[in-house]
């Protein structure tokens, strides 16, 4: 990765300079597509006679749709203020690289249902308890609600009658109602 480093300080520390081109260079490990950086230190008087040093650090990433990324602090002097413009850089590295890394998944978790439970494992003894809310309808409507949604059975409330009444479609095609009787 290359680092080009501007100093429009009076004068920045060595220790400064092998510091940021360091850290500047951990960039590359998080992300590899990190091209080159560019490192500015400057410094800001206020009307106080304080000054406070400004590095703004400029990331450009290899790709052709890739963002620049820009990262702007202040500090009382130029490790800090280095120290925090890193820390939010990398921050913007790590989150282009997730949203690079999600985007390239195949299908979304979302979207896909989940794969359905195979059949090895062992089924419990007790049978499994379906609520339904019966409708009244002709016997002429539940046959054509089973045919329209291709399940086995259909059942419904006799809408003549009031009493259960259940639509079954046979192996060989055919329909047949069961009408419970209850002794």
């Amino acid at each position: 990765m290359k680092v080009v480093l501007h100093d429009r300080t009076n004068g920045l520390g060595q220790e400064v300079r092998e510091g940021a081109e360091r850290k500047l260079d951990r960039l590359a490990r998080h992300f590899g597509k990190v091209v080159d950086a560019e490192l500015e230190f400057s410094e800001e008087r206020k009307q106080s006679d304080l000054t406070t040093f400004v590095c703004r650090i400029i990331v450009h990433l290899d790709g052709r749709r890739t963002p620049v990324l820009t990262a702007r602090e202040r500090g009382q002097d130029p490790q800090t203020a280095l120290d925090l413009a890193l820390a939010k850089i990398d921050r913007q590295v790590v989150a282009f690289k997730e949203k690079i890394t999600h985007r390239r998944q195949a299908t979304s978790p979302v979207r896909v249902p989940p794969a359905a439970e195979p059949e090895a494992r062992k089924r419990s003894e007790e049978p499994e308890r379906l609520r339904l809310k019966l409708r009244p309808m002709s016997e002429e409507e539940a046959v054509s609600e089973l045919q329209a949604d291709g399940q086995p059975v259909v059942v419904y409330l006799n809408e003549d009658s009031g009493e259960i009444q259940i639509l079954v479609r046979r192996a060989d095609g055919s329909l047949a109602v069961i009408e419970p009787v209850v002794p």
